[in-house]
């Protein structure tokens, strides 16, 4: 028997939820974006959620072989931007799990920001583009709170149960 683990279908459908969830919230309190924030030498909220979504974006444009959007051209003033570099690389990504013939076994170079040029397997890309979103938003709620919005919960279990009643 093999040990219960997230599928790549999962963790795919828990960071797009949890992404979701930070769309409504940013769309409805815009002023959310404004908010300092420290993390990841980011000034703002609205700068520490277009690093989360250029990460996916760029991470995926990576697994799919094409130009890497340049980081900076992604922008951060309203939810609607930011989000829609996200929904772009969850487009890309989705196409990749239903290709039957993509190699995730397969070794590829990247360059990246914080740790320069690095080569990894293709699955291992995929789910460190899908777990460094869910750490950052883990770390936005609670920047969020502090300035008294209400992020809700995003935990795995708490978005694949229901409540007994």
């Amino acid at each position: 028997m093999s040990a219960p683990s997230l599928t790549a279908e999962e963790l795919l459908a828990w960071n797009d939820t949890t992404a979701e969830r930070w769309r409504v919230l940013t769309s409805g309190n815009p002023e959310l974006l404004q908010v300092p924030c420290d993390i990841h030498r980011c000034a703002t909220v609205g700068q520490l959620l277009q690093h989360i979504v250029a990460a996916e974006l760029r991470y995926a444009e990576r697994l799919a072989d094409s130009e890497v959007t340049d980081y900076p051209s992604i922008p951060f003033t309203t939810s609607a931007e930011i989000f829609t570099a996200h929904t772009q690389a969850f487009a890309i990504l989705k196409s990749l799990l239903a290709t039957p013939s993509f190699d995730w076994d397969q070794e590829i170079e990247l360059m990246t920001l914080t740790a320069g040029r690095r080569r990894a397997l293709r699955r291992a890309v995929f789910q460190h583009a899908l777990l460094h979103s869910i750490r950052h938003y883990a770390q936005l709620a609670t920047i969020a709170r502090q300035h008294g919005f209400a992020p809700g919960p995003m935990d795995y279990l708490f978005t694949n149960s229901t409540p007994v009643t």
